[in-house]
């Protein structure tokens, strides 16, 4: 049986590559991209295994690593499932517009990238300041974003998609660095409370990509429930036809 499940090297890497970083078709959102959040989980795992290497104390109670082991042991559980599948997950016109097989994995790995912030010092007032500058984030330049990607290429949702995961990345790589920072003591934790929303935002902004472009455009079409995002969609298809 493990020899049924088990893959080359070279495909196991390039699997995860391409289903948690980037994908191969075109229009597909990567589980990074979906969940930036996320990869906060990969930061805590390589800051707590560097410390016991160098037989440090992780800062972490014991509680908590059991809960966090839980978490990764889900998350870990849904990757083997489809272990088989990996090598050409990202390339399956069945995972658009996300990773849809590896979807029972965002919850688990989400919990764990945000107890990293919470290791990493974002305390509630960090929380309650990093949901302001959310809110007018959401307020003020998600309409903007999304008008600008309409004007820019609103005919083409996969090169949407593409520009948003571009700016994801880019955002996202700042805070990492900013939160290796933070573990290392050379910077406030505080900061990371104006760096989060903007990963948040990035994921919203794919989202209204995603739910008023990309689903809508599909041969069998999608209808809203809720009335109101239904109207919503009439108006912005008025203005900007597919």
């Amino acid at each position: 049986m493990a020899g049924h499940y088990a893959l080359p090297p070279g495909d196991l890497i390039s699997g995860l590559y391409g289903a948690f970083f980037d994908p191969v078709r075109d229009g597909s959102a990567a589980f990074f991209q979906v969940s930036p959040l996320s990869f906060f989980a990969l930061l805590l795992a390589a800051a707590t295994g560097y410390a016991l290497i160098r037989r440090r104390p992780t800062g972490i109670p014991s509680r908590d690593a059991r809960l966090l082991a839980f978490f990764a042991l889900a998350a870990a559980l849904v990757v083997l499932a489809y272990a088989r599948s990996l090598p050409g997950m990202s390339a399956s016109p069945g995972i658009v517009p996300d990773m849809r097989y590896l979807s029972p994995a965002y919850l688990p790995l989400l919990v764990i990238g945000v107890y990293a912030l919470k290791h990493a010092g974002l305390d509630g007032d960090g929380v309650g300041e990093a949901l302001k500058v959310l809110f007018w984030l959401a307020v003020v330049d998600l309409p903007l974003i999304f008008i600008i990607l309409q004007v820019i290429a609103g005919r083409n949702p996969a090169g949407q998609v593409t520009l948003v995961t571009t700016l994801t990345y880019l955002f996202l790589a700042g805070a990492a660095v900013l939160y290796i920072a933070v573990l290392a003591r050379r910077a406030s934790p505080r900061l990371l409370a104006y760096t989060v929303p903007v990963l948040m935002f990035c994921g919203l902004a794919w989202l209204a990509v995603v739910d008023f472009r990309f689903a809508t455009s599909c041969w069998e079409g999608y209808h809203f429930w809720i009335p109101v995002v239904q109207y919503i969609w009439y108006i912005q298809y008025a203005i900007f036809p597919l």
